[in-house]
This record gives structure tokens, C-alpha cells and sequence, in this order.
């Protein structure tokens, strides 16, 4: 008795006397809560009554309550750490404090909606014990992961004294303590997100753990009082040294940042202007432990509770922004980057340079769609919005648009992207969209001339490297008649002639002056080859035994045609133009001017229609050149000649075959990006060239079999579903991940069908094109970005209506809008807030909900009154609710022996209530998957507005949840809820839960329209349901 009479006075006189008392009597812990300091009121006023009440009289309240009892005896004092925490609690939390006016705006879920300061409120209302447990689940929960930080929470409980408290304190409790200040260190890292990164920049570049100590019960104790004490001496003015991390870890936990002087890897003093630390404490960090292996600050514990069965298991986790944490989408896709670029190898080594290229590639297409181009248009515009090629483009201009801090951050997200995301992506079939195959780039050029001048600059590399003789290396290109829109090909020298004929002796190749010859075309007739030698590998190469593979071989060849006996008119038309004979005037004029001005810079000038030269197909049959040049004495060796560099229907390098080798060596992606990146720089390339060259690779590229596209396809996917969701974060070990084969991607690629109907309307590239997702696979990428690891089959989601996680709920689109808005089936939406569960929970609604059963003692309350042309709402007391039957079960992820199930489905109740009183329970998404649900369109025949004022058939009004619950007779009745789209919702999914035909009506009613579709639709011999 007389401890007892000893409560009253304690909790007046704000003493510890309280603790021995709690620990030797039953007492209710809910029943007992102290005034909050005024430091935290902001903290209380921004919560919903929902969760202040479950913070002061919950379970919640409970548990801060025992665990500051539990702790109390403990813990240093540090009231000067509680005035300031909850001075910055407090601004945290009106800077994202909802109205009640917004909190209605998310029908069901208003009560869970915006930052959850549930456990911070009960430690608050709890003693400056509970306030200081709270700063030690911010500890926590900043570093592990929850199932790791319950583990922890229920290794240091065990090894307490107070027993009384211990035996009621369940690991649900606990992890749903800390899921609660998880969510917190969300909310506030959004509010505080330009000082977390500048702290989160120093850290990085120190060293050091946050204790050595191998015992879980001292080294966590260890930190909790140390950085207690610390951080109360900073506040007091009284500087401090950061001689191990654990201060640290508090700094990025309780959001407070002092002024610092940071002498890794040189002295600098960091103003952080934090009025908190008026008086002046600076602290000094110089972690750097000598053989420490990482960066950042890391704790290693040995986890006893992690499992049912087993060693304690050994877990080290690091607050380095490098390793496990969350991530914006911005700085997301910004790492992105660096798991593309690393693709591309050294074409993609210097960052700066390749991004400055991509923001050059971005100019050209932008301006090439604004002057009308409908291949730039169709790669950047339509439905490549939201492509991975915008995407890439938006975050190259974005990392050369930052400056200081931010550009640090970037590259450390590139970095990131580099070293941990090489498996995301994968490697692409071809680097830089295949622009540096053998020097394809080449075509992107303005002239024919800058073609020639590059190409024998590669050619001298070439010769070299190969040893090859000068006859033995050439340049082919494709010269141009832009008046008629025909193209020659003519030929020139590599690398320069002698004037006489070239020698060899052993194996070096000749040396001195030459010069460089050109075979112009003089308007001539380009005559067939009609050697034995180009008859026979065309015998071989078009074997006529295959069934019409002959007809693959042009027309104009007519000696092979008609000594192998084809006959018919079916041959292919020939791949040479054909000049009229005012043409061959101009050309032969033009090949005199052109022969002037080549001869004038040193070049001599030959005929190329006196050469002996076939070019057709040259990818399968090679080039025949026999007596190349017509130089040589003595008889040819081999008039055979193979691509060797650059691209092979503009302008290219041939070498006799058989030499054809190396060229990746000669000549690696490393150097040949660095030319062609120089010539984007210099404004040497014909947009139109480089715009057909995107569109013809993006349009042949096969993302089905391609597992770089399909990655890239599945992150603008990602990006088209995150867009939605403002402020949210996702767990970087995304990067991990082989994006590729995730589920959610293959029952996106299932949905093609829908996908080469969208190309085929608005002209993109299927390549750039994202999935398009239903709700299922919706959920399932979320959990994927959210988690960073987990990974669910769509399928098993069919039912899921919702997913919390963290300071997030996820809900389908549908629960949050009035029914007669039609939304894409795959549109999730993200409220701020949580449930108040730990991990990640998918809320499911019970097989078959409950719908109140009218008793006849209600019948006065049911009227039936005709309707009268004039659609009201009756249902001003209608609210839904949220709640949570109890039934879980773990979702399978695989099987670990954890303690905890990360992830799990939810039995969710959402409730119809009436003034208080419960109606039903209700399955929304069955509802819009119900056959018997139709949504009448608003009217667009404006005729119509003279129509009808009434519709034409008899109805009755349905007022009252009573008057739908109780079965009504066959017939047409209207529900009476217009504007009120909580109550149309409910009215909805009750209808078609009890089987009847349910037609929504827009808010502005077209009576005409409404009895065209409900006769047209419906018969009368049953209940027909219209929701006013």
C-alpha cells in the first residue's frame, strides 16, 4: 500500500522514485504519463488524433514507459540534450504537418497519414528516461536493420534487472518501437535533407568504428551514454573530440549538427550555423584507425536473437553513404549513371567527358524535334517521356548543372553506381549505342572530306600495327549527288602512294614520300565484274541448289544469271543508281572541278569506272579489286578485299583479306571514344546522320533478348511508377540487384501485345518504350526499390490493396478516389505515414467481409421514398476505417531461421461506419474487378443538356446504409450520396458485394445517357443500384 501512495507524488515532483515502485507491482503503465516539455508541443500538435491517442494511452505509451524504467537508473543527465531534441522534434514535425483539411483528401487511411512521432510523443508524455530510450531506437534503427535492431533491443532488455518490466515487453512490442522511430529518421531526414548530406560527406571521408567492444549489452550501452554525454556537452558549449563513432552516428540519428573541425584528410572547419549550439561546443573529428580497411563509421555486434537456432550471428553495418541506406529517386537515377557507364568501359572511364557527350546527344535530338524531325520526336517525346534515355539525358545535365557539395554527392552516386551496380544493368551488345563498333561513328560526319581525313589517320595506326604494304589498304565512301538523291562509291588511298611501284624486302614495308591518290567517279559506265574468280565465291555464296537464293544476286549481273541457267524476271533490282544522260554531263563537269581542286592539294586523280572493281554485298562476298590502282607489275596475288574499320555504307577502311585482324587492339573503344566525343565538341557531325543512326538501332534492338535493354526498360519503368510519389526513397542495394529477371519485368514483357500497340500509335522505339504494369507488378517493383532484396511474384499480390513500409503507404489508386474515376489499373499512389508495424507489411482484405444484417426492430428507419429528379447527399455521417483483424502471415522470401518476418501480408479491415455505428466491411478492388459495375461516362453531346430532367423510368432513393444492407425488391434505385465520393465508394463495393448490378453516375448527370446505359446494360427483373 504504501508504494502505491507513493505514484502521485513522484509523478508531480518529476522524480525517479517511481522505479523501484513499478518494478515490485503489478501496475498499468498506460495509466501513468507525465506532461510533455514544452519543447516537444510541436511534436504533439502535428500528429492526428488517431496517433496521439495511441501514443498516450496505447501500446505505444506502454512501452516507452517500461523502457524508461527499465533504463532509467542507467543513463547520465542530460536535460540540456532533451530541450534541444525536442526543439528540433517539434520543427520537424510542423514542417510536415498535414491540415485536417488534407488528411481528409485520403478517405481511409487519414488517420495513419503524415510523419509518424508515435513512439517520440509517448516517450515524450513518458519522462526524460523514456525521451532518452527514444534517442537510442534513432541510434538504432539509423545503422541496423529492424529485425537486427529488435534483436539488439531484446539482447540489452534480457540483461537488465527490473524483471517486472522485462516479462511484458514482447518482441512485437519492440519492433514495432523501433519501426516507429524508423519511420521518424525518415520524416526528419526529408526535412533536414541539406545537412544530412553535407554530414553524411564528412563521414565518409573518416575511418573508425562506433565502439570496439565485442559484448552486445556494453557496446551498446557504451554508445548510448557516450554520445549522451557528448552531445550534452556540445550544447553546453563545451567542445568535444569524436574519439570514436559513436557520436557521430548520434549526430546523423538526432538530426543536430554542430560546428565542426574535421581533420581528415585535411584540417577544416565546418560551420553548420545550428542555433541549437548557440554557446559555441565544436566538435573535432580525426577517426582513422590504422589498418581500418572502409570509410565511414561502422558497428559490428554479435546478434544472439536474431534466429531461433544458432551461434549469435556476427552482423556489421556502416552509416558510410557508399553501403546500405536510402536514397532519393534523383540521386537514384544519378547512380544509374554510374552502372551505365560502366558498362561502356573506357568509352565511359571519364565521367565528365562522356556525360558532357550526353548532354550534347540531348541538344542535338531536342533540336533536331523542334525543327520537325519525327525520328528525334519519337525517341524523346510521346511515350519515350518517361524512356531510360531521357532519364540518362535529365541526370547528365543535372550532374554538370551541380556545383560544389552537390557535384561531391553526385560523384559519389556515380561512384556508387560503378562499383556496386555492375550487374544491374549488365553489359550492353555494343557500347556508346553502337557507335564505336569498328569506328561506325565515322557516318555521323558532315563531309565525305572529313570522313577521308579521319579515316587515313587511322589507317596510318592500322599499317603499322598489321605491316601492311600501301596497295594493301584503302578507303571506300559513298559520294553524294544531292540533286538527284543518288550516291557513287569512289575510293582512296589510306595511307600514301610511291610513285613507283612498291617494294618489299623481308618483312618491312616500304618507306619515303608518296602521295595519296583518289578514283573520283567521271560519270562512266560502272560495269559487273565478270571474272571467273568473283563467279565462283558467288557460286558459293548464293548457292543456286537453295531455293531462290540466286534471286538474292542483282539483275545487272547478267553473265552469272545466264551461264547458271536462271531464268525469270524475279531478281533483285541493283544496288548501283543509274544516271541519266544530263546527269552524266554534270558529273563529268563536277569530276573536273573536283579533280582540280584534290590535284591542287596534292593528290592524284584516277577515273573510277577504268578500275576493275565489284562492291556488291561486300559484308558476305568481300571487294574484288583486281590490279589494284593498276600500279603494279606483274600479276595480281589476290584481288580480295575486307572491311576493316568504320562503316560500311559510308565511308570505311578495306585491307586485303586475310589481314583483317586486331583491330580491337589497334584501335580500342578507349580511343575511338575519345575521337568521336572530340567531334561531337567541335560541331563536326550532321544531326541528321545522327539521328537516323538512334532511331535505326533503337528500332532493330530486341529488348526481349536483350538483357541490357530490358534493364534499362525496367529502371524507366521504376522511374515512370516513382514519379508519382514525391519525396520517396529507395534502398540503395537496388544497385545490386540483376534487374533484368525480376519478376515484376517478366509479367510486364507478358503484356506485349499492349506494348507494340502503343508503338505502333505513337511511333517509338519499343526499346525506349517502359512496361506498363498492373497493380500487381506495381507492388511487386515497389517492394523491390523499397527493399533493396526482396523480390515477389506478382501473382501472389493479387489481392494486396495497399503496402506500408517505413514513413510509406502504398495504396491502390482506387481506395483514394471517387468510383466514377476511371484510373489505370497499375496506378499506385504514396501517402506519407505507416500503419505502425514494422517491416514491410501488405494489407489484404479478408476473403469474404462482413455486411451489417438488418433486423426488423430497424424497420422505421427504412422509408423508400420515389426519387425526384434531384440527386442530394444523405450520407453526411459516413466515414471509413481502418483496422486490423490480427491475422498475418509471412510472405515467402525464403527461408533464413530469423526471428522477425521482414515481410508479410496483413488481414485489413476497411469499415464503413455511420455516425459511429459499423455498417460492413469492404473489398474495394473486388469492386472494380466486378463484371457487374458500370461506370457511366460524362456526356459530351452537348444537345443532350437540353434533355430530360429526371430519368424517364421510376426509381427509388436510397437514403440510409439500412435501405441498401436490406435487400431491395427488383427495381431501379438510387443511392442519395452526391459529392460524397466516401460514402459512393462504400455504396459501390456494398452493392456489388451483395451481387447487383451497380451503375456509377458522373457528378454532373446526363439523364439521357443514364437511361441509355442502364437499359442497354441491365434488365429489370433484379435490384439495378445507381450510386447519385
Amino acid at each position: 500500500m504504501s508504494s502505491i501512495s507513493r505514484i502521485a507524488p513522484a509523478a508531480v515532483n518529476n522524480t525517479l522514485e517511481i522505479a523501484p515502485a513499478l518494478a515490485n507491482i503489478n501496475f498499468d503503465f498506460s495509466l501513468w504519463k507525465v506532461e510533455a516539455p514544452k519543447e516537444f508541443e510541436g511534436v504533439g500538435s502535428a500528429l492526428s488524433d488517431f496517433r496521439r491517442d495511441e501514443a498516450e494511452n496505447g501500446m505505444p505509451h506502454m512501452t516507452a514507459r517500461k523502457l524508461g524504467a527499465l533504463f532509467e537508473a542507467l543513463l547520465p543527465s542530460t536535460p540540456n540534450v532533451n530541450r534541444a531534441y525536442g526543439l528540433r522534434a517539434s520543427e520537424i514535425s510542423q514542417s510536415s504537418s498535414i491540415s485536417p483539411q488534407t488528411r481528409r483528401k485520403f478517405g481511409v487511411f487519414s488517420s495513419r497519414v503524415g510523419s509518424d512521432a508515435t513512439s517520440l510523443w509517448a516517450a515524450a508524455t513518458s519522462g526524460s528516461a523514456a525521451i532518452a530510450v527514444h534517442l537510442l531506437a534513432c541510434l538504432l534503427a539509423r545503422i541496423w536493420e529492424g529485425p537486427e535492431a529488435t534483436s539488439i533491443w531484446k539482447d540489452i532488455i534480457e540483461l537488465t534487472t527490473l524483471a517486472a518490466a522485462r516479462q511484458e515487453l514482447s518482441r512485437d512490442q519492440i519492433a514495432e518501437w523501433d519501426a516507429s522511430a524508423r519511420a521518424w529518421l525518415r520524416t526528419a531526414d526529408a526535412v533536414k535533407t541539406r545537412q544530412q548530406k553535407q554530414l553524411m560527406l564528412i563521414i565518409d571521408n573518416v575511418r573508425g568504428s562506433v565502439n570496439k567492444m565485442t559484448d552486445t549489452y556494453e557496446s551498446v550501452m557504451a554508445a548510448w551514454k557516450n554520445s549522451l554525454t557528448q552531445m550534452e556537452g556540445l550544447i553546453e558549449g563545451i567542445s568535444q573530440q569524436a574519439t570514436n563513432g559513436d557520436i557521430l552516428l548520434a549526430l546523423t540519428a538526432w538530426h543536430l549538427f554542430p560546428d565542426m573541425i574535421v581533420v581528415v584528410p585535411c584540417t577544416t572547419h565546418v560551420r553548420q550555423y545550428d542555433p541549437i549550439f548557440a554557446s559555441g561546443g565544436v566538435l573535432t573529428i580525426g577517426l582513422e584507425k590504422p589498418g581500418s580497411y572502409r570509410s565511414g563509421v561502422y558497428w559490428s555486434l554479435p546478434l544472439a536473437r536474431l534466429r531461433h537456432y544458432g551461434a549469435p550471428v556476427v552482423s556489421e553495418r556502416s552509416i558510410d553513404s557508399s553501403e546500405r541506406s536510402r536514397i532519393s529517386l534523383n540521386e537514384f537515377l544519378q547512380a544509374t549513371l554510374g552502372c551505365f557507364l560502366q558498362g561502356w568501359g573506357e568509352a565511359g572511364a571519364n565521367t565528365l567527358i562522356a556525360l558532357e557527350w550526353l548532354s550534347r546527344l540531348s541538344d542535338l535530338l531536342v533540336g533536331a524535334a523542334s525543327t520537325g524531325s519525327v525520328q528525334a520526336t519519337a525517341m524523346i517525346g510521346g511515350r519515350a517521356e518517361f524512356s531510360w534515355l531521357n532519364i540518362l539525358f535529365a541526370a547528365a545535365k543535372s550532374y554538370l548543372n551541380s556545383a560544389g557539395n552537390e557535384r561531391v554527392l553526385a560523384k559519389k552516386l556515380i561512384s556508387l553506381g560503378r562499383k556496386h551496380g555492375k550487374a544491374f544493368f549488365g553489359l550492353p551488345a555494343a557500347p556508346v549505342f553502337g557507335l564505336l563498333h569498328r569506328g561506325s561513328f565515322i557516318s555521323l560526319m558532315k563531309t565525305e572530306d572529313d570522313q577521308i581525313h579521319f579515316l587515313r589517320k587511322v589507317a596510318k595506326d592500322i599499317q603499322r600495327e598489321l605491316r601492311l604494304e600501301s596497295h594493301q589498304i584503302f578507303i571506300r565512301y559513298r559520294h553524294h549527288y544531292a540533286d538527284w538523291s543518288k550516291d557513287v562509291y569512289e575510293y582512296a588511298t589510306a595511307v600514301p602512294w610511291s610513285t613507283v611501284a612498291p617494294k618489299r624486302k623481308f618483312d618491312q614495308i616500304e618507306h619515303g614520300s608518296g602521295v595519296h591518290r583518289r578514283w573520283l567517279y567521271a560519270g562512266g559506265n560502272l560495269k559487273r565484274v565478270s571474272d571467273g574468280r568473283y563467279y565462283e565465291r558467288m557460286d558459293a555464296k548464293y548457292d543456286a541448289s537453295t531455293y531462290n537464293s540466286y534471286r538474292l544476286v542483282p539483275h545487272d549481273f547478267v553473265g552469272w544469271h545466264i551461264t547458271r541457267g536462271h531464268t525469270g524476271s524475279m531478281f533483285a533490282s541493283s544496288d548501283r543508281d543509274l544516271f541519266t544522260a544530263a546527269e552524266g554531263h554534270s558529273i563529268r563537269e563536277e569530276f573536273e572541278a573536283r579533280g582540280e581542286a584534290y590535284s591542287a592539294a596534292g593528290e592524284g586523280i584516277l577515273k573510277r569506272e577504268e578500275q576493275y572493281i565489284e562492291d556488291f554485298a561486300v559484308d558476305v562476298m568481300g571487294l574484288f579489286w583486281d590490279q589494284m590502282g593498276k600500279v603494279h607489275s606483274g600479276p595480281s596475288k589476290a584481288p580480295w578485299y575486307r572491311l576493316l574499320y568504320g562503316e560500311i555504307n559510308s565511308a570505311a577502311i578495306f585491307v586485303l583479306e586475310g589481314e583483317e585482324k586486331m583491330i580491337d587492339l589497334i584501335r580500342p573503344v578507349g580511343k575511338d571514344s575519345q575521337e568521336m566525343y572530340a567531334l561531337f565538341e567541335s560541331n563536326k557531325v550532321e544531326p541528321t546522320a545522327v539521328v537516323s543512326h538512334l532511331s535505326r538501332a533503337f528500332q532493330t534492338a530486341n529488348p526481349e533478348v536483350d538483357p541490357h535493354l530490358k534493364s534499362l526498360k525496367a529502371v524507366s519503368t521504376a522511374a515512370m511508377v516513382y514519379k508519382n510519389f514525391p519525396n520517396a526513397t529507395v534502398d540503395v542495394r537496388i544497385l545490386q540487384r540483376c534487374l533484368y529477371d525480376a519478376s515484376w519485368i517478366r509479367t510486364a514483357v507478358a503484356r506485349r501485345p499492349m506494348q507494340q500497340e502503343l508503338t505502333s500509335r505513337y511511333g517509338t522505339p519499343s526499346c525506349l518504350e517502359p512496361y506498363i504494369l498492373d497493380r500487381e507488378a506495381a507492388f511487386a517493383c515497389i517492394l523491390m526499390f523499397e527493399s533493396g532484396q526482396y523480390e515477389a511474384n506478382p501473382s501472389d499480390l493479387t489481392n494486396v490493396m495497399a503496402m506500408s513500409s517505413g514513413d510509406s503507404i502504398y495504396v491502390g489508386a482506387a481506395l483514394l478516389c471517387d468510383p466514377s474515376e476511371e484510373s489505370y489499373s497499375g496506378s499506385v499512389k504514396r501517402i506519407v505515414g505507416n500503419i505502425g508495424r514494422p517491416g514491410i507489411a501488405f494489407l489484404v482484405p479478408p476473403l469474404d467481409p462482413l455486411i451489417k444484417e438488418v433486423s426488423i426492430s430497424e424497420w422505421p428507419q427504412i422509408c423508400r421514398d420515389d426519387f425526384a429528379g434531384q440527386i442530394r447527399n444523405s450520407f453526411e455521417g459516413t466515414s471509413l476505417h481502418l483496422s486490423f483483424t490480427g491475422a498475418s502471415t509471412p510472405f515467402n522470401i525464403g527461408f533464413s531461421g530469423a526471428q522477425d518476418a521482414d515481410v508479410y501480408m496483413l488481414e485489413t479491415l476497411i469499415s464503413v461506419h455511420d455516425n459511429g455505428r459499423w455498417i460492413a466491411d469492404l473489398n474495394v478492388l473486388k469492386t472494380f474487378q466486378s463484371p457487374q459495375l458500370f461506370l457511366i461516362p460524362s456526356c459530351e453531346d452537348l444537345n443532350q443538356k437540353h434533355g430530360p430532367k429526371a430519368p424517364t423510368s421510376h426509381m427509388t432513393c436510397i437514403d440510409n446504409w439500412l435501405e441498401l444492407a436490406d435487400e431491395p425488391e427488383p427495381g431501379l434505385w438510387i443511392v442519395q450520396a452526391h459529392k460524397n465520393w466516401e460514402a459512393r465508394l462504400a455504396a459501390a463495393s456494398i452493392s456489388i458485394a451483395k451481387g447487383y448490378d451497380t451503375f456509377v453516375t458522373p457528378e454532373n448527370v446526363c439523364w439521357q445517357c443514364f437511361d441509355d446505359t442502364i437499359y442497354a446494360r441491365s434488365a429489370m427483373f433484379r435490384p439495378v443500384i445507381a450510386i447519385g
